[in-house]
């Protein structure tokens, strides 16, 4: 038997790690990513801080626009009613990775992995997801993720658990569904009808296995070993400071197109094609010319030839023999005219 102070100390460590848990807001790990990326950025380059303005560093870019992802999903994550249990950026293992959201409700269970393509074509495989028809791992990365909160939340509650996974898309211009297989493995849903899809789905699980499910996940010990992992630090705060810094839409410095993070465009729409999109064609070479047109040119530059001789044996010959040649030239130069 342990003793009291023992005892209250891991009580108040085992309160602290689940306040902590759910003190997680969405986004907060690649929020946290992009914090030391920019830092380490404007060591190397004082100038990417003034006095009236920050600019983002070409590496920070991309966690900048996962974070605003993230914290999009996370707003309309909020309409769920009571029933429903959401944590965002859960970490798993040591800590080094999460699952950007994990959503328990009457529906079942859902690992939900965002991704953010500003103004982005996306074609959904079966094994794959291009976005502007360059391949993702996106697809098997949401595999991944489902397949770990399986085993995870399995072990805790001593049951089977179905965990759906889905990806989330933020802010692209089309989605193209082009897969022949099951549509629910993963599940890709533009971010606006997410929660709509999510009522829709048949229950999984009974209502008595879902607050076993939930009992879980409140767990610190179910997703992560370190003990800090689930420490804030007052991430939020410093990013929302950035965010203020450089504005909801900060222009990237080089290399990223002109594209703005923020909610998906409405004009989004989703389309059934069983074909990816086609890649460019490659630039054609400019053809040479044919052998009709090789042969028309030299029969050309002979009489040109031709030509020149005369004139040069014009000014050498008898005062008669000009306008002979006159004539020959008249007509050679007809013949190239009319060529």
């Amino acid at each position: 038997m342990l003793p009291v102070d023992t005892e209250s100390n891991a009580a108040r460590a085992r309160f602290s790690a689940i306040n902590e848990l759910l003190s997680r807001e969405a986004g907060y790990s690649v929020a946290k990513k992009c914090l030391e990326v920019q830092a380490a950025a404007e060591r190397r380059d004082p100038a990417l801080r003034t006095e009236t303005s920050v600019t983002l560093s070409d590496d920070a870019w991309s966690w900048y626009v996962g974070a605003i992802g993230e914290r999009v999903v996370g707003e309309m994550l909020r309409a769920l009613g009571p029933e429903w249990m959401v944590r965002h950026a859960v970490p798993i293992g040591s800590g080094t990775k999460d699952i950007d959201h994990l959503v328990i409700g009457p529906t079942g269970v859902y690992a939900i992995n965002t991704k953010h393509h500003i103004g982005a074509s996306i074609w959904i495989g079966d094994h794959v997801l291009r976005v502007n028809n360059a391949n993702t791992p996106h697809i098997a990365a949401a595999r991944r993720d489902a397949d770990d909160v399986t085993v995870r939340l399995a072990r805790h509650a001593d049951f089977g658990v179905h965990v759906v996974p889905v990806l989330a898309l933020v802010g692209q211009s089309t989605i193209t569904d082009g897969r022949k297989g099951p549509r629910s493995h993963p599940a890709v849903v533009d971010s606006r009808r997410l929660v709509d899809w999510m009522l829709r789905q048949p229950a999984s699980h009974s209502s008595t296995e879902l607050e076993l499910i939930r009992l879980a996940a409140e767990e610190p010990s179910t997703w992560h070993s370190d003990p800090t992992a689930a420490q804030t630090s007052r991430v939020m705060q410093r990013f929302d400071r950035l965010v203020g810094e450089v504005g909801a839409a900060p222009k990237p410095r080089r290399r990223i197109p002109e594209q703005r993070p923020g909610v998906g465009r409405e004009e989004s729409t989703v389309r059934t094609s069983s074909r990816p999109p086609a890649r460019s064609a490659a630039p054609r070479r400019p053809r040479g010319p044919g052998k009709r047109e090789i042969a028309r040119r030299a029969r050309r530059n002979e009489t040109i030839m031709k030509m020149v001789v005369l004139a040069v044996a014009a000014m050498t010959a008898p005062a008669w023999l000009p306008g002979l040649i006159a004539s020959f030239t008249s007509a050679l130069t007809g013949a190239v005219l009319g060529e």
